[in-house]
């Protein structure tokens, strides 16, 4: 919910908003990996509809986004302007037109147990920042930057340090900090399964280690020559400290367990994105102080091997970011325990 958006090639020195998203959805999908769905809920009192469907066709452009619902404070709108809306990739509806569309769309729409679901523990989230400014930069990152990224690669790197960075600041035992750490590996998962996805597209099972390696690699700093020129700008930087440079070339910290990660998701790729829902979902009960996981349980139910890839991005990251072994601790113990049950 709430997300930032802006200028996709800044030149000014201090960031421009550009506009903000009501809510942004991200919808696993077996193909590509996740379809991205805008749902906007703003106009002004003059302007008609079909012109909102028109800003919001160049706000999907923006997002790389498939879909767009806009939700209008009107008792009725024009056939003409729904239609060509609709060929815009926009679906306009009236505020009482809502719930009707919601409930065809999704069975559970007015039963759901989700935390993530709830509007309060969105804004209990992104208060986080307010109590805790040191953390501030992660919320924002996830609120924003990472969805303002093209790249799956470069997202997976700046995921990784946007938790490392805030590493001394976290602390286990505290909640809100439980639930940032489970929303930035939700945030994790769903690029290590859009890189798993592109990665079974076009090798399905690389041949060996090696290849796979090299294939992620490319994928991480976009292509082969950028890659080499970064690796190049690394080694002559830990020359330069003093450190020897070796064979080490470079990569994600642990990057063996990283490459290990992307070979468990390559064995069921279209469960790999179910798992960012699962992670979200236990870090928003953590935040409520709720032991209610029934949610959680329905996904890791439906589909056993997502609960597992959870597991196995929330070890990861911990070793990665450094972070507290409580924080693995707390969080895979939930984990597994609805897996067993």
């Amino acid at each position: 919910m709430e997300v930032d958006v802006h200028p996709p090639h800044a030149v000014g020195k201090r960031a421009v908003l550009m506009t903000d998203l009501d809510l942004l959805a991200s919808i696993p999908d077996d193909f590509s990996g996740f379809r991205q769905v805008v749902i906007d809920c703003k106009t002004l009192s003059r302007e008609s509809p079909v012109n909102r469907s028109l800003w919001l066709r160049g706000l999907l452009d923006r997002m790389n986004a498939d879909y767009g619902v806009c939700i209008l404070k009107k008792s009725s709108i024009e056939a003409d302007h729904k239609l060509v809306a609709t060929r815009l990739g926009v679906v306009l509806l009236a505020e009482d037109e809502f719930d009707i569309y919601a409930s065809a769309m999704s069975p559970l729409y007015s039963s759901t147990t989700a935390h993530t679901a709830n509007i309060d523990a969105w804004e209990h989230f992104f208060a986080i920042k307010d109590k805790y400014p040191a953390l501030g930069s992660a919320i924002q990152f996830g609120r924003s930057s990472y969805w303002m990224q093209n790249e799956a690669g470069e997202t997976c790197r700046k995921t990784v340090a946007s938790l490392y960075e805030i590493r001394a600041e976290l602390d286990p035992d505290k909640p809100e900090h439980l639930a940032l750490v489970a929303d930035i590996a939700a945030l994790f998962g769903r690029t290590t399964a859009l890189l798993a996805a592109y990665l079974f597209r076009a090798y399905l099972h690389p041949r060996n280690q090696h290849e796979l390696e090299e294939a992620v690699k490319v994928l991480l700093y976009g292509g082969r020559d950028a890659y080499e020129y970064r690796n190049q700008l690394y080694r002559l930087l830990k020359e330069k400290a003093g450190t020897e440079a070796g064979s080490e070339d470079l990569a994600l910290p642990e990057w063996g367990r990283f490459v290990q990660l992307l070979r468990q998701l390559l064995d069921a790729p279209t469960e790999a994105s179910r798992a960012p829902l699962i992670l979200r979902e236990i870090g928003f009960a953590r935040l409520l102080g709720s032991d209610n996981f029934s949610f959680a349980k329905t996904l890791c139910k439906e589909s056993p091997q997502a609960g597992r890839f959870a597991v196995l991005i929330l070890s990861y990251l911990q070793k990665a970011a450094k972070l507290p072994a409580d924080f693995s601790t707390h969080l895979e113990k939930t984990l597994l325990s609805l897996l067993g049950n």
